[in-house]
């Protein structure tokens, strides 16, 4: 798995945007999982160099906007503002993955119980207000504990990872689908990792940045959106990523648990 080092070509908020929309496609036409996603997602955001981005997103298939690396003679002159832009691809490939996510919504409506995400909060699944609401105040119940080390948002399931209560250096993982939380496979842990209390969020704050990430991020229609809370090192925050797929359209922001924005990348035509 690749890790983030401080040595490079700085990576901007737009490259991390663009290697966050290569590891959503790779998680879409099934490259990789739910948790391997969250677990380069949360690399991506953290990178400071450019190079940390392409190993990320390195061994997936398909073309991304991602910068290429450059030459430090290159570097210094200055990067260019997208790397390889092909406006057909970008065109297919969204068609594509739309058929995907299309195929994969039909068969999960065909067998779903009145459990499921859809089924029970409405089209926006566990993305809807009450959904996360809800997700926030299980997650008390399930652990006896409101800490945890990260809580991702998906529209149709939830990931929880949270320190182990025996062994601080192991961390136990969780899904959130059909109305449940079931416990995954363990995993070591950085017992440095940074905590984020969900007592802390603020009444409502997760469900008003996502009704509001279309303004925010300059989308006017959003068709994949996923957030996660967790202490980036700097602090608690809440990490949110959205596009409009079909217009290769992408923004991302980053809050405080009280719902102030700490970072907003919102799409730029003219990038």
């Amino acid at each position: 798995m690749p890790t983030v080092r401080s040595v490079g070509v700085r990576a901007r908020d737009q490259d991390r945007v663009h290697a966050c929309a290569a590891l959503d496609r790779a998680l879409a036409d099934g490259q990789i999982d739910a948790e391997e996603h969250a677990t380069r997602i949360a690399l991506a955001t953290d990178a400071r160099a450019l190079e940390d981005l392409h190993d990320l997103i390195g061994d997936l298939q398909g073309e991304s906007d991602l910068a290429p690396m450059a030459s430090p003679g290159t570097a210094a002159a200055g990067l260019s503002r997208r790397g390889r832009p092909s406006v057909l691809s970008a065109v297919i490939r969204w068609a594509v993955l739309l058929v995907v996510a299309a195929l994969l919504f039909l068969g999960v409506r065909a067998c779903a119980s009145d459990d499921s995400a859809t089924g029970t909060y409405g089209s926006a699944g566990y993305l809807e207000p009450r959904a996360m609401d809800d997700i926030v105040a299980s997650t008390g119940i399930l652990l006896g504990t409101t800490v945890v080390d990260e809580l991702m948002f998906y529209s149709e399931y939830a990931l929880l990872r949270a320190p182990s209560p025996d062994d601080p250096g192991r961390e136990r993982r969780y899904q959130y689908r059909d109305g449940e939380w079931r416990q995954s496979d363990d995993a070591d842990r950085d017992r440095e990792t940074a905590i984020v209390d969900l007592a802390d969020l603020g009444p409502g704050v997760l469900g008003g940045l996502v009704l509001g990430a279309g303004a925010s991020l300059n989308i006017a229609e959003i068709d994949s959106l996923y957030l996660f809370v967790r202490n980036t090192g700097a602090g608690p925050a809440i990490s949110l990523h959205a596009s409009n797929e079909a217009a290769n359209e992408d923004g991302y922001l980053e809050a405080s648990l009280s719902g102030d924005f700490l970072s907003v990348t919102p799409f730029d035509p003219t990038a």
